[in-house]
């Protein structure tokens, strides 16, 4: 008797613990991406300065998702990306982080070479100190802007 009702126990957890799974689960975890919310490492090609680690939850309320993710559709939100509805989100890294000269990396509408260091700190630096004056080519609305760090060692790990 003992034996019939762990069986059952463990056949009832099983089903709980498939179900829970699947409820809790979206679209986009299910693909391997990083969800909203979660932190991301921009890496660094510059000698003196290393990664930075980017919390997409401290951003929320400075701009809309495309300003930063431009390839995606014009109106991916936090929760069309968590439903699945805006395909795979790629890296910024899998365009922007080539080194200077690099002949694949994107160019901006006036011809600057979008490599790493130049289009984060267009999009970071310009924002944080309130002043953006590059705007990725499809990028959503900024909503504020102005209030984020402004010295290299509040984002970068420092290289040694």
């Amino acid at each position: 008797m003992k034996l019939k009702l762990l069986v059952v126990t463990l056949f009832a957890v099983a089903c709980l613990w498939t179900g829970t799974t699947q409820l809790f689960s979206t679209p986009a975890a299910a693909q391997g991406q990083k969800l909203p919310g979660d932190d991301v490492i921009i890496p660094s090609v510059d000698e003196k300065w290393g990664q930075v680690k980017f919390t997409h939850a401290k951003h929320f309320g400075y701009s809309d998702c495309v300003f930063c993710h431009h390839t995606n559709n014009a109106s991916m939100t936090a929760e069309s990306f968590k439903a699945g509805k805006d395909g795979k989100v790629p890296l910024c890294a899998e365009c922007h982080v080539r080194k200077e000269g690099d002949p694949k990396t994107p160019k901006g509408s006036d011809g600057t070479e979008l490599w790493s260091k130049e289009a984060y700190h267009f999009n970071c630096i310009e924002c944080h100190k309130g002043e953006i004056s590059h705007k990725p080519k499809a990028g959503g609305a900024i909503k504020k802007q102005g209030e984020g760090p402004g010295k290299c060692a509040e984002c970068h790990e420092r290289k040694e």
